[in-house]
């Protein structure tokens, strides 16, 4: 794996490098400041030959963390010798004023730029020069093919708490597997996800990845099996999705699909930063389908007729449930509707991500009455019921008043029989 340390002169790459070399022993340190110190003796020619020796060793090095600014001649020429993803970017960030106030031209002296580069510019106007060329949004756009996710460094950051935060492990497996798929002809399209689409890794995220595939998923199961080994200690089939669960307490999730439209849905809700962060193999026109997956609108009026559909029919069943006692059916449609109600509050709040499966709903729903879903398998209260049926008439309101359903008669008073608990029930 590349870990790309990018940034302006003096904004702290070196030390954060030298820092990640220290915890990353195995990997190369590939710096092109230290190229030039080791191959150029100051002439145009000796910088040529510098940086040629640097794309060489960037380019054949596998697991590698590569300081430079990341934006020049010698990007480009990195660039277009790596063919596939390689990795992450880490970008330094520093006050350009204070960069240039802490200049040490010593420092720099020991560095044998070419006369010519220092007849052009000063290390001060070459800091204000690439000062908007090496920010984190035009890095990302500019090395999205390379890399699958990118980190901001604040010069003078912690960096134990950063390294100990760092999702290494989700990359080096990651980096495994891609390096895997890469040249695996059955693999026609790897993409990645959830957290990893959202540009969000964390220490606690799961790896999401989908391919597209015409082998079975248990035959890619046995394959990812035999490559990972040891490192994975338990491995299931769900359907069309294979879970790795790894030594080191990583869930790897591996969906198989034999078209892009398998996976539109949690693609769509995963909140992509950047498409091509996350085609770790595929086509220009695939990209192009993923870019429109992200932009289709989702149709509210039609999900939030489906939920109250559902919440309506399961409510309308538990006066039976109670007549029958059969208080475990009844406490898991209590349970079902709760999680269609979270969703339609998710609607009506106009939160349409991870609509399926809200992120941290205890919080973003303050005043959610959820005593009144809770329910005991082995007894029924009234009480509860009641504070049920008080919630959904007001929830059903407010979707009616947004247009969200039509008036099927929901808790009208044709149909009051429907959800009472009588005495003779």
């Amino acid at each position: 794996m590349h870990i790309y340390i990018f940034g302006n002169l003096n904004s702290g790459k070196t030390t954060l490098s030298q820092k990640i070399s220290q915890s990353l022993p195995s990997y190369s340190y590939i710096s092109l400041d230290e190229f030039r110190i080791l191959y150029s003796d100051g002439s145009d020619k000796g910088e040529q030959q510098a940086c040629e020796r640097f794309v060489a060793a960037v380019s054949q090095t596998t697991d590698a963390i590569i300081e430079f600014s990341g934006y020049g001649h010698v990007a480009e020429s990195v660039k277009l010798q790596l063919k596939t993803k390689r990795g992450i970017l880490i970008h330094c960030v520093r006050d350009i004023e204070k960069s240039i106030s802490a200049i040490n031209a010593d420092k720099y002296k020991k560095i044998p730029y070419p006369e010519s580069y220092k007849k052009a510019q000063s290390i001060e106007e070459t800091i204000r020069f690439i000062a908007d060329k090496v920010t984190l949004k035009m890095l990302e756009s500019d090395w999205q093919y390379q890399i699958w996710q990118s980190y901001s460094f604040e010069y003078g950051q912690d960096f134990t708490n950063f390294w100990q935060s760092f999702p290494l492990n989700q990359h080096q497996c990651l980096d495994k597997l891609h390096n895997a798929f890469v040249d695996d002809i059955d693999a026609k399209t790897v993409l990645g996800f959830g957290s990893l689409g959202a540009n969000r890794l964390t220490t606690l995220s799961d790896l999401d990845l989908f391919i597209q595939s015409e082998l079975s998923v248990v035959k890619w199961c046995e394959t990812l099996l035999a490559l990972l080994g040891n490192e994975c200690v338990h491995a299931d089939i769900l359907g069309s999705k294979i879970t790795l669960r790894m030594q080191d307490r990583l869930l790897v999730e591996v969906v198989i699909g034999r078209a892009i439209s398998d996976i539109s849905l949690y693609y769509r809700e995963s909140q992509i930063y950047n498409v091509n962060f996350t085609v770790l193999k595929g086509t220009v026109e695939q990209t192009k389908d993923l870019k429109t997956i992200t932009q289709q609108k989702v149709d509210n009026k039609g999900k939030a007729s489906e939920l109250a559909s559902q919440i309506y029919f399961l409510f309308c069943s538990l006066p039976t449930l109670k007549a029958k006692n059969d208080s475990y059916k009844y406490s898991f449609h209590c349970s079902i509707m709760q999680h269609y109600c979270v969703q339609l509050e998710h609607i009506l709040m106009g939160k349409n991500q991870h609509n399926y499966l809200p992120k941290y709903a205890a919080i973003t729903l303050d005043n959610f009455p959820w005593t009144a879903f809770s329910t005991s398998p082995t007894e029924i209260h009234l009480t509860q019921y009641e504070a049920l049926y008080q919630y959904l008439t007001v929830l059903f309101t407010q979707l009616k008043q947004y247009k969200l359903i039509d008036n099927k008669n929901y808790f009208s008073e044709e149909t009051l029989f429907l959800h009472q608990i009588t005495m003779e029930l």
